[in-house]
């Protein structure tokens, strides 16, 4: 079999020459995988050189259909030869395979505006005007009590840090570990001897609670879905230049809910609670508390991210990389590749679709690696949508203060 490919912007078109038996019906599906995950939003599948097509054919065509009315887009089969729409007849499947006319709408991005730098493309969507929200600071408690505020997480509310679900009587010291919440979904990396992520949905009157130890908590409502997408001559955006590029369109400080494809990512879980003794910050045991990513991982995975980043350093913000002039402190929950859909995206029905649909591989909190002699790495992201909710300037709330070697220190693995 031959499959040759053009392509016209987001619209690929795929021509097919052969038998597409169960053999070449998996080429056909890594084919058709290939061009979803280079953004196509319109597949048009040309067939007319087909000369046979089996029961393992005829499923890939259902699943990509499928696949791409899940992300507002299309795939058209077009031109069937005259043995392949005898099988489609045969089999039921004719007004389901071949109802994709042309005249069929397609949701596609707004036009994309291109950076300055050249590193990517961007659109807005206005989601609506609110006054700039204000952060809430959790600090670990001074270590006289066994007591942890418990925080109910609502959909309304945004937020991360290091957390657990449970209580004292339930262990939750020795299980402290990375957790964000977003969408009334809350997502956590218990620091216990399984270390697999754990989640809570908010379900009628249910709401996920968690023992907090500390964290950054928000009542978020997003005034902007910024959707982007990386040049095709690089990898992908640094989560710095999307931080700055959010920091940019909110004019000031911002929370950031990132759904994205990653390129790859760089950062760090915990591995041991910090109870009863805190946080080790020296060699070795700094490697016993916590895991590093030794290279840039989970790459084309989807990322659920909450952030919060601002112009200045502020308490639990730092620089997301040397060079870099903005701020912040992010914390992304990993899922297995699915591709995004285009237009505007309702953050709050695809993360509950993610949980529901696949499993959480990891939470990080991203950093910088600078153990590259040549050069410093961070995350970065292929495309996706940024959901941002202003904030009042954290550097003007002097009860919020850090000392400036605090705030300017360079967080780096």
């Amino acid at each position: 079999m031959e499959i040759t490919r053009s392509v016209s912007g987001k619209h690929h078109i795929l021509r097919v020459k052969g038998k597409l038996d169960a053999y070449w019906a998996d080429a056909l599906s890594s084919e058709l995988e290939t061009t979803v995950r280079t953004g196509a939003s319109e597949i048009s599948l040309n067939l007319a050189g087909v000369s046979f097509i089996s029961s393992a054919g005829l499923r890939v065509l259902l699943l990509y259909l499928k696949q791409m009315r899940a992300i507002n887009g299309v795939l058209r089969i077009v031109e069937p030869s005259e043995k392949v729409r005898d099988i489609f007849d045969l089999s039921g499947l004719t007004e389901l395979l071949l109802q994709t006319a042309e005249d069929e709408s397609v949701s596609r991005d707004d036009p994309m505006e291109p950076l300055p730098d050249g590193s990517g493309s961007f659109c807005l969507y206005p989601l609506g005007t609110v006054p700039r929200g204000r952060v809430d600071y959790h600090s670990p408690p001074d270590g006289s009590t066994r007591e942890y505020a418990t925080l109910k997480l609502p959909a309304q509310r945004f937020g991360f840090g290091i957390g657990a679900f449970g209580d004292v009587e339930s262990g939750v010291e020795q299980q402290f570990g990375e957790f964000l919440s977003a969408g009334g979904i809350t997502i956590c990396l218990p620091t216990d001897e399984r270390n697999h992520p754990d989640y809570m949905i908010e379900d009628g009157v249910f709401v996920p609670s968690i023992s907090l130890y500390s964290g950054m908590i928000a009542d978020a409502r997003f005034t902007t879905e910024l959707r982007f997408e990386a040049s095709e001559q690089l990898r992908g955006m640094p989560f710095s230049s999307l931080a700055q590029l959010a920091i940019d369109h909110a004019e000031g400080d911002v929370a950031v809910l990132l759904i994205a494809e990653s390129a790859a990512l760089i950062g760090c879980s915990l591995r041991l609670s910090p109870v009863p003794n805190g946080f080790t910050w020296s060699v070795p045991g700094l490697r016993e508390q916590f895991a590093f990513t030794t290279e840039p991982s989970y790459p084309r995975s989807v990322v659920v991210l909450c952030a919060v980043v601002s112009r200045t350093g502020a308490p639990y913000l730092r620089r997301l990389a040397p060079d870099a002039e903005v701020y912040g402190h992010a914390h992304a929950a990993v899922f297995p590749y699915r591709p995004l859909p285009s237009g505007k995206i309702d953050p709050d029905a695809f993360i509950r679709a993610l949980v529901d649909e696949e499993h959480v591989q990891s939470v990080l909190h991203l950093m910088y690696d600078n153990r590259n002699a040549l050069r410093s790495m961070e995350s970065e992201f292929v495309r996706g949508a940024m959901f941002l909710h202003p904030l009042q300037n954290l550097g003007d709330d002097a009860s919020l203060r850090m000392d400036v070697a605090d705030t300017s220190g360079e967080a780096s693995i």
